[in-house]
């Protein structure tokens, strides 16, 4: 997994998920789920929307009036964001498969740069195609100058305010500590100062001590996890990239779980964990390919119940959240016998990295220590040669490296509160002799702070419905799109 890999998800765990989109139970499908931007109330500028001229990644000229007779989903990012831009380029693709091509040449897709001094053309075209994004993003050149920009911001009510990091990118400054806090490698320079600001230098007496790992392993992962923190100077706090770097572990070693089942016992992920396979299947009652699913989910339980433990765990949202009675008469309804387990805490279908339903993970390893490993995943409705599949093809779990080890016993008390996440971050840095010296040019020393909108527009070029913030997923726009349509 790649950095950007990495960050896209990092904030993708942290954003909402969906699935199943034909059946949102008791949401209404009539109106907006954004800012109905008809509504007197609505923050949304004055209607038509405003004219612009930009050039795109490939340096073509892009204005409002040439998508006429088309709907337009606008959005603003830039391609240095240390937090969500990759997640909300990742839902807006998403949205584009949902959409299929049936609406190709019906709804267009536009990101608009807040940040032209570094998203040149180029820039963004090496963006998009990281993230196989074909729809355009739109920046200015040597023929449209700033002022194109600032005013196109400025009509579409966004803020934009740029941000030189403190202490020359390489440190901060915190209370109790005269001057800068440089990060490791670095030291304070008393005899400079840039713009009236401290600066922090090579320290020549730091020695380098990296362990190195495969690309691709989860200690590779976890080091680019804490690259984008160090990154971040901040934007990222310590409890979101402990988050992140839970889920990304998630991803390789089973999450631990107590959960109880529909009849009220508790089970424990480390009673499943320590003997056979483990096969979890994620749902929602509400779900048509859940129900669909339960006629091969009995064959397969009659055959293999001896060698895979099947589990079903539900109390997720499609609309309305499942809970212990819905999941009580889904079972009785389709007279099921393995068990059926309730996450009150609506959260351990993220962890595990799944956002649709119903989904799948497989789980083998090293069940003396109880630290599963996650070994098949999937997604959709599967035949039952499929799960016989999954269950005798799956992929061997790895040996784990001693860094690994001392991470995943410190974890444990992380999770339950007996370490803190500044503390933990430590830990993790001192098992892995991380360090973060990579050297960062003088254009990417800021941050840009800027409003979050997305905006839906007609095809008769006016603003329909204002999406403020990051509460939407690729779900809540198809549902708004398609009522334009």
């Amino acid at each position: 997994m790649t950095n950007k890999g990495v960050l896209t998800f990092l904030i993708t765990v942290l954003f909402a998920f969906t699935g199943c989109l034909d059946n949102f139970k008791d949401a209404d499908t009539n109106v907006f789920w954004g800012d109905d931007c008809l509504d007197e109330s609505s923050d949304c500028p004055e209607n038509p929307a405003p004219e612009f001229i930009l050039v795109d990644q490939n340096n073509t000229v892009v204005n409002l009036s040439q998508f006429e007779g088309k709907i337009i989903v606008l959005t603003f990012v830039y391609t240095n964001c240390p937090d969500v831009c990759p997640a909300v380029t990742y839902q807006m693709k998403k949205l584009a498969e949902e959409l299929g091509d049936a609406y190709e040449e019906s709804v267009v897709f536009l990101s608009v740069t807040v940040d032209p001094e570094r998203d040149t053309p180029e820039n963004l075209a090496t963006f998009a195609s990281n993230y196989n994004a074909y729809w355009q993003f739109l920046t200015i050149n040597s023929t449209f100058p700033e002022n194109h920009m600032e005013a196109m911001w400025s009509d579409y009510k966004v803020q934009v305010i740029k941000e030189p990091d403190d202490c020359s990118g390489y440190g901060h400054y915190m209370e109790g500590y005269d001057g800068c806090h440089c990060n490791p490698g670095y030291m304070q320079d008393s005899n400079a100062t840039f713009n009236g600001m401290d600066v922090c230098i090579s320290d020549p007496d730091y020695e380098l001590t990296n362990l190195t790992f495969e690309d691709g392993s989860v200690e590779f992962q976890i080091i680019s996890a804490l690259d984008l923190w160090t990154a971040s100077n901040g934007f990222i706090s310590d409890e979101n990239v402990m988050l992140g770097i839970e889920s990304l572990i998630s991803q390789t070693f089973g999450s631990k779980w107590n959960l109880n089942d529909i009849e009220g016992n508790v089970h424990s992920s480390k009673d499943y964990y320590n003997q056979n396979l483990t096969l979890i299947e994620f749902f929602h009652t509400n779900c048509p390919h859940c129900q669909n699913q339960i006629p091969v989910l009995k064959e397969f339980y009659s055959n293999y119940s001896s060698e895979v433990n099947l589990l079903s765990i539900g109390g997720y949202n499609l609309g309305n959240k499942d809970n212990l009675t819905t999941l009580q008469d889904f079972a009785l309804e389709h007279n099921t016998t393995w068990p059926y387990l309730y996450d009150d805490e609506y959260s351990l279908i993220q962890v595990f990295g799944h956002t649709s339903y119903p989904s799948w993970t497989l789980l083998a390893g090293d069940m003396e220590n109880g630290n599963a490993q996650i070994v098949a995943k999937a997604s959709g409705t599967q035949t039952y040669e499929e799960l016989v599949e999954m269950v005798t093809n799956y992929t061997e779990p790895m040996n784990i490296s001693v860094p690994m080890n001392h991470i995943l016993d410190n974890l444990t008390h992380w999770q339950k509160g007996h370490i803190s996440n500044e503390t933990m971050i430590e830990y993790i840095s001192t098992f892995l002799n991380y360090d973060s010296l990579e050297e960062v040019d003088d254009a990417e020393v800021y941050g840009v702070s800027h409003s979050s909108r997305l905006y839906i527009i007609d095809q008769e070029g006016n603003f329909r419905v204002l999406w403020r913030g990051y509460e939407w997923t690729y779900a809540s726009l198809y549902h708004d799109v398609m009522l334009l349509l």
